[in-house]
């Protein structure tokens, strides 16, 4: 039987999340207390057991057509003793049916690793979304040109300023934004930005990668390599991996359900 989840499903979604992805418990602690929802959650069960299961998280995305609702699906997985069975496809199927019902336009998704870009490629799905990564080497000197700062809440009116705005890409709601801010304060470096005569240049959501590394998993604005160098010397790192908007590398998927042509586009801190 494939439903939504409710409250009673708790124990049972987490158990299946822990087997499906173990390894990051300070993870899986924020996300199920700050951003799960039952009322998301599509479970498929049988004789009371849960087998399979996915997140269908609301978004709105900039295309062709304009700004339309869609989902991204998010912690798609299946039980190891009921693999193979087809659970996946019927659940994506499902959560198909619901999106046309629902008035939404496409499914997105993130594989989480490169084969899985062919296993989705069945259900319609076609690459479309895309970063450019590159490695930063701490330089000798820490002078930036500019302020570097801790950013907030405050500052999230400025980071939309800086955000992609044209061809397709996803769009922030303030909830989106805020809700990334506090996973990168509470599990990552942090959120920073650099400032020249006042004015926001360049921002960085930022990981620590190893020892002796940082991970900028979205950086954007006109002066990120100064920005990096800054958050280099700050955190004592001495190299920074910096993933932007661009066309370089893959990183996500879409199944649109209706005839739009499908573009290159944008989107990251989807929880990836």
């Amino acid at each position: 039987m494939i439903r939504f989840a409710q409250d009673r499903d708790f124990d049972a979604v987490l158990a299946l999340w822990k087997r499906c992805f173990p390894g990051d418990e300070a993870f899986t602690q924020w996300f199920f207390h700050h951003r799960f929802r039952p009322a998301e959650t599509l479970l498929d069960e049988e004789d009371g057991a849960l087998c399979a299961m996915l997140q269908m998280l609301p978004y709105r995305l900039r295309d062709a057509r304009g700004m339309r609702p869609v989902t991204y699906i998010y912690g798609a997985c299946t039980a190891p003793e009921c693999r193979r069975q087809h659970r996946m496809d019927r659940l994506l199927a499902h959560s198909f049916a619901l999106d046309r019902q629902m008035g939404r336009a496409a499914s997105i998704l993130i594989p989480q690793e490169e084969w899985l870009f062919g296993f989705y490629d069945q259900f319609g799905y076609q690459t479309a979304f895309f970063v450019d990564t590159q490695t930063i080497e701490r330089a000798a000197s820490a002078d930036c040109g500019g302020a570097l700062c801790r950013l907030t809440e405050r500052d999230i009116a400025e980071m939309q300023a800086l955000y992609p705005d044209g061809g397709m890409c996803l769009l922030r709601s303030d909830g989106d934004w805020r809700a990334q801010l506090a996973l990168f304060e509470a599990l990552g470096a942090g959120v920073f930005g650099l400032r020249r005569a006042g004015r926001l240049t360049a921002y960085a959501f930022v990981w620590r990668d190893g020892a002796d590394g940082l991970l900028a998993q979205e950086a954007c604005g006109a002066e990120v390599p100064a920005l990096a160098q800054a958050v280099l010397h700050t955190c004592g790192c001495a190299r920074m991996r910096v993933t932007a908007p661009g066309a370089g590398q893959k990183l996500g998927c879409i199944r649109y359900h209706d005839d739009t042509p499908v573009r290159r586009g944008y989107f990251n801190l989807m929880f990836n």
